[in-house]
Formats: structure tokens, sequence, C-alpha cells
């Protein structure tokens, strides 16, 4: 039997394993403050994103990173409320974050706290979006209703067995299962309210 040939293979790139262990996930303990924690918690399920996911993004940006290291000072947070939380993260995302603690003499957890509060005006845009859908569907749920007694006076006019009522029926019970949609969607938003409006302010966070 002849031996398999791989001379058209393309070539394992060591660039390319080194990103797949970057990807690694690893499990990382910070401190933070509790309001922090619900913003990036809420927040990913809000947007239907894993938190690994938007750890990792908020890492990914090193001027960032470095810009948030050099503001630091040792009044900047309240470190007395914090608690500690552990996340899982990349490989890469946290040998990013202890690169740049190591280079400005900063704390982790400082960093990731302020990291998570650039994410604020993604928050409040979600609250915002929440406030609107449910106005919206206070309107879809008045139209829904309106349909069952329009449906009843149909049958009465042309019967069961008309070809109109039952197609008119099977409109009202697809939209039955979209209204269910509609408000598991709108119910699964009031999350957001678990924090507070008024508790996401920037200066709020972070004193």
């Amino acid at each position: 039997m002849n031996e398999a040939k791989f001379e058209n293979e393309a070539p394992l790139q060591l660039d390319n394993f080194s990103d797949l262990l970057g990807k690694k996930s690893v499990k990382a303990t910070f401190r933070l403050q509790p309001k922090v924690i619900s913003v990036l918690s809420i927040l990913s399920t809000q947007l239907g994103i894993k938190q690994k996911s938007l750890f990792d993004f908020l890492m990914e940006d090193v001027k960032v990173l470095h810009a948030i290291a050099r503001s630091l000072t040792p009044d900047r947070l309240d470190k007395d409320k914090r608690i500690r939380k552990t996340f899982v993260v990349s490989q890469k995302s946290l040998s990013m974050l202890k690169a740049v603690a190591e280079q400005f003499s900063a704390s982790r957890d400082d960093i990731v706290e302020l990291s998570i509060q650039r994410l604020l005006p993604v928050f409040k845009k979600e609250h915002r979006r929440q406030s609107n859908r449910e106005r919206a569907f206070v309107k879809i749920k008045e139209h829904f209703i309106q349909g069952k007694p329009l449906m009843d006076e149909i049958r009465q006019l042309v019967g069961e067995d008309d070809s109109l009522y039952r197609s008119f029926q099977a409109v009202m019970s697809s939209y039955a299962k979209t209204f269910t949609e509609i408000k598991t969607l709108v119910d699964n938003g009031k999350r957001i309210y678990k924090l507070p409006i008024e508790f996401i302010k920037r200066d709020n966070l972070g004193r």
C-alpha cells in the first residue's frame, strides 16, 4: 500500500496554532463592584452574547487598555464595596490584561472594572430599547385581543366550514404563536431593570 502523500496540503502555520491556544478558555477571579458585575451579566444576556465573548471584546484593544491603566489613581474607584467574581475568559485576554497591569504597575481589578464601564452607553441604549418594546407591546396586545371577537363575528356570518373563516382562523392561530414569542421576548428583556438606570451613571459606578 502506498503511503498517503500530503504535498498538496496546506502546512500548519505556527501563528494559527498560537491563535488557537489564545482562544482556550480559562477561569479568572477578580474583585469588582456588584453593579459592575451586573452590567456585564445583564448586558450579555440582553444581547444574546456570552460573557466570555463580551469580556474578550473589552480586552482586545491594547491602546484602550493602556489609556485605562494610565488613568488609574488610588482614589479612582470604590474598592471597599467589591466582591470576588470568577469569569471564564480566553487565555489571550487574560495574558493581555496581565501584561498591561504589569507594564503600568496597575491592578487587574481596576483595569477590568473601568473596561466594563465602557459598556455603559450600550447598556443605556438597551434600557431605552426595552422601554420602547414594552410600549409597542401594549399596542400589539390590544390589537391581538381584538382578533378574537372579530373571528367570532366572521364565524357567525359565514359559518365554521366556510373557507374564508378557516383562512382567518389560520391567520389568528399564527398570530397567537407570534404573539407568545413577542411576549416572551419582552418579558425576558425586563431583566435589564434589575439595575436601575440611575445606578449605571459613570460617577455612581466609579465611586
